[in-house]
């Protein structure tokens, strides 16, 4: 018996919104009372990730009927990669792993480090769209550089919390926008003029549903569970100190050229009933069948493999791939730091200049000492020495950080280690805060004052 877990994204209010995945499962050889379509509130303004991978966990106690031994699987999409995350690493433990029932975890189009579009749906027009809620707390979880990315990807950084468990996770991702005729050759003439004309408006509202190395809604980068974490912090001796704490860089990721977000040419939603595996539009299903085949060590260095060898393929396809580097500053006791200026650069001729990978920066709305830097890798030359510099303002001159500013190597000429393509990279900045010497002055007793 092989039972199958489905668990959608933000804003869904019907399994409806798994298409024939289920159906086309059941074609692959899984019986149809195995396979459970997840459906949960994502629209409640006070509903956190937390609460819903509780309700998840016993909804899974329930029709698992407390038998934590027999194998099951995990496809996800969207948002719901964040609530299996945080089940994994806070509910997924002790007696529960003792026979390692979870094997495979399929992340479809995962925001693992947020998206750009999370923040609108905040906004006053979203909830006229809606017609009230819109999930407030679950879309602060979704905001590029939020905390619960980072407080999420901390533990994921400990092998105990998923790779000691058997845990076999898998990531697929669109790399696509579409907004040209040819992107809807399925439709009739008019239809695809009238998508087309659609398209060309809606980009200059909202050209982040349009950004080169997305899937219209998530960044490649970020829908990669392989990441690298450093800490810059300060140094009394050398001013600085910049080195790795951890990263992930085993888990299968491709990034498909065929696919967007959702709608005709989602990674999920494009699958039909009619949909034929053999054919080169179903190799979301086909690769769907063959990640949730993988049941040893060298069937998953096998699939590690072939999805590399995909994203190869789209990165030759769209001349280029992305990356993702999250900024969070605070002081040395983690106190937040809000008001600073950060700066990706290389020094040329005696200055520093900003890097021209740089396409997009976005300051966290809620947590404003996190910042997000989107770089087209293309522009990225491996022979400069880049640098993180960083300069802030205590708002009072009582206060002082050190050092101020901050400049430090953080890429050595011929090292990648800093910045992969395709991957997120968190820069965990440290400042120490100081007090001025006129803050607090003891006076001898005979003294004026």
């Amino acid at each position: 018996m092989q039972r199958v877990f489905l668990v959608h994204g933000w804003s869904v209010t019907a399994t409806t919104t798994y298409g024939a995945l289920h159906k086309q499962l059941e074609k692959l050889g899984f019986v149809a009372q195995d396979i459970y379509l997840g459906r949960f509130v994502s629209l409640d303004n006070r509903v956190t990730v937390r609460d819903v991978a509780s309700a998840m966990h016993h909804e899974l106690q329930r029709h698992l009927g407390n038998d934590w031994s027999t194998e099951f699987h995990l496809i996800t999409h969207s948002t719901g990669a964040l609530i299996v995350k945080d089940w994994i690493a806070n509910y997924y433990t002790d007696k529960l792993v003792e026979h390692q029932p979870l094997q495979n975890v399929i992340f479809l189009a995962g925001p693992h480090f947020g998206s750009r579009l999370a923040h609108h749906g905040r906004s006053m027009v979203a909830h006229a769209k809606y017609k009230g809620d819109t999930g407030t707390e679950l879309l602060k979880a979704l905001e590029l550089g939020s905390r619960f990315s980072w407080d999420i990807h901390g533990q994921w950084l400990r092998p105990e919390t998923w790779k000691d468990k058997g845990i076999r996770p898998f990531n697929l991702i669109g790399d696509r926008v579409v907004k040209r005729p040819s992107d809807y050759k399925e439709l009739s003439v008019i239809g695809g003029f009238l998508k087309v004309v659609k398209d060309e408006m809606l980009s200059a509202l909202l050209p982040a549903h349009y950004e080169a190395g997305s899937d219209m809604t998530v960044r490649v980068p970020a829908g990669n569970l392989n990441f690298k974490r450093f800490l810059l912090s300060a140094d009394p001796v050398n001013g600085a100190i910049f080195k790795p704490i951890g990263s992930i860089s085993d888990i299968p990721f491709g990034a498909l050229y065929r696919y967007t977000h959702s709608d005709m040419h989602g990674i999920m939603s494009s699958i039909k009933l009619r949909s034929k595996i053999e054919s080169d539009m179903s190799q979301n299903l086909r690769l769907i069948r063959d990640c949730l085949s993988v049941d040893s060590d060298e069937t998953y260095t096998t699939m590690r493999q072939t999805l590399t060898d995909e994203t190869l393929i789209t990165k030759g396809k769209r001349g280029g791939a992305y990356s993702q580097l999250d900024i969070r500053v605070s002081d040395t006791e983690d106190h937040p730091i809000e008001d600073y200026r950060f700066m990706l650069g290389y020094v040329e001729e005696g200055k520093l200049l900003p890097s021209k990978t740089v396409t997009h920066t976005h300051q966290n709305k809620v947590d404003k000492n996190h910042l997000t830097l989107f770089l087209d890798m293309s522009k990225f030359k491996w022979e400069r020495t880049y640098y993180a510099y960083i300069d802030v303002d205590s708002g009072t001159p009582l206060v002082e950080y050190h050092p101020d500013p901050l400049q430090s190597p953080v890429s050595e000429p011929q090292n990648a280690n800093f910045i992969d393509e395709n991957q997120t990279t968190q820069l965990d900045i440290k400042l120490e805060r100081r007090s001025h010497p006129n803050l607090f002055v003891f006076h001898a007793g005979n003294s004026a004052d």
